[in-house]
């Protein structure tokens, strides 16, 4: 079983040192440039055939790695897949791109630190699993409105923050992915919720991804589809509604980690590692694979 660990994007992590003792205030570059240079040399060949190993091709999404270059953008994780266009009312299907645009040399960096096989590959798994994951959240903002509106837009415009900042920084707008693996998964995140009355009156307005159907009772919400994705229950008492300041937003909030949970036991079933499954086919307590759990806030 793979000993994975949370990815942490460049932008939550403090300021590294490189192998050769340079400190670099670049957050997404871990190396100086000289000796990034010599580990991709050294290390490209490994590294490639190591993310060969990792795939994800599933409804339309197709998991890819960028190629060896001597910058930060090398042996990146890069998304490629096809949807229907949320902005055309005839849901034309576009092909879009996700992750394009990162950089970060971790894995780079690993292997001229000295790490083995196994921890460079569990870090790279890591880092596919959030980059899909990620994904699944903005496709969910994309769909997600209530009487017509999105509820977490995953673009939003602040003034006050550069280029892609103003989108979060998961790119998902306040909406932001915390993802756990091995014992950290099977400790619940805070939840106060209880069970929400009148919420068929509001479920009624809500609009979600295509194929998807929602419902709810007084134990909490049933998601099923779209396709063949397994049906997903998701208790009142499971959600995280610190931000929430009436029983709408409750609600709200309660269905958008529902639709959000059921979408992440999809890309859970479909990110392999040499063909199989790496991770477990939901939450716990599922008997095999890495044990993972996944929760939102809406700070980011």
């Amino acid at each position: 079983m793979l000993p994975l660990v949370p990815y942490l994007p460049p932008i939550a992590r403090a300021s590294a040192t490189c192998v050769c003792g340079a400190t670099r205030w670049v957050v997404e570059e871990v190396m100086c440039p000289p000796c990034r240079g010599k580990a991709v040399e050294r290390h490209g060949d490994r590294l490639t055939h190591l993310l060969a190993d990792i795939s994800y091709n599933h409804r339309g999404v197709h998991l890819a790695w960028s190629d060896a270059c001597a910058d930060p953008g090398a042996f990146n994780p890069h998304v490629v897949f096809t949807a229907p266009d949320v902005t055309d009312p005839h849901r034309k299907q576009i092909q879009l791109r996700w992750f394009h645009y990162w950089a970060d040399d971790m894995l780079v960096a690993a292997c001229a630190a000295g790490a083995g096989d196994e921890e460079v590959l569990a870090l790279a798994v890591a880092q596919a699993h959030y980059a899909i994951a990620t994904l699944a959240v903005h496709e969910v903002g994309e769909w997600f409105t209530f009487r017509g509106e999105q509820v977490f837009p995953p673009h939003r415009c602040d003034p006050g923050l550069p280029n892609d900042e103003e989108n979060g920084p998961d790119g998902n707008g306040a909406v932001v992915l915390w993802l756990r693996y091995g014992r950290e998964a099977t400790a619940h995140p805070p939840a106060a919720s209880t069970a929400i009355r009148d919420h068929a009156a509001y479920l009624a307005d809500i609009t979600t991804l295509p194929g998807q159907k929602p419902r709810a009772d007084t134990a909490g919400i049933t998601v099923e589809g779209p396709g063949d994705a397994p049906a997903t229950h998701f208790a009142w008492a499971d959600a995280t509604t610190a931000e929430a300041t009436d029983d709408r937003s409750r609600i709200l909030h309660a269905v958008h980690q529902a639709i959000v949970a059921s979408e992440l036991t999809v890309v859970a079933r479909h990110l392999l590692v040499g063909g199989q499954p790496v991770l477990a086919p939901s939450p716990p307590p599922a008997s095999r694979g890495v044990p993972w759990q996944a929760h939102l806030t809406y700070d980011g």
